[in-house]
């Protein structure tokens, strides 16, 4: 088994830090835990606070309540509401300045997703995927605001 590291890059040390200063918040909407772990972990180790739901009404909730600069959507959660909560992302990201950033990661094919939900564009990535380059996505697409 090989071991995980972060990549070296010095930008990978420290999530985005909010206005005040504080850490990043990403909420991850997964239901397997393994996978939960392993984001939970990069996430952490490139300096973001991290939040965990397993299903698309908690992930909601969540939202709603505490707010998130960035999202990890699986689409494929026990309670059927993956579609739900991305609608709400995409109707939020429609809605001005406070939105969070946001990335789909499913074992669906692109082709797949996109007939179902809309093009996904850089918002998609396809499982399994290293968590290395969903960190660097995640501060790419947060980067641009």
């Amino acid at each position: 088994m090989s071991k995980v590291t972060p990549p070296s890059d010095p930008s990978m040390e420290n999530g985005k830090e909010t206005s005040a200063g504080m850490r990043s918040r990403v909420l991850v909407v997964e239901d397997d835990p393994s996978v939960v772990r392993m984001l939970r972990f990069s996430l952490r180790s490139a300096g973001f606070e991290v939040a965990a739901v397993a299903t698309g009404g908690d992930a909601l909730k969540a939202l709603e309540q505490k707010g998130a600069e960035a999202v990890v959507l699986d689409l494929g959660l026990p309670d059927g509401r993956g579609p739900d909560v991305l609608m709400a992302l995409r109707d939020h990201n429609r809605t001005g300045p406070g939105r969070p950033v946001w990335v789909v990661i499913t074992a669906q094919d692109r082709d797949e997703v996109a007939k179902k939900f809309g093009p996904l564009g850089e918002h998609f990535l396809p499982k399994p995927f290293d968590p290395w380059d969903l960190v660097r996505l995640l501060q790419k697409l947060m980067a641009k605001g």
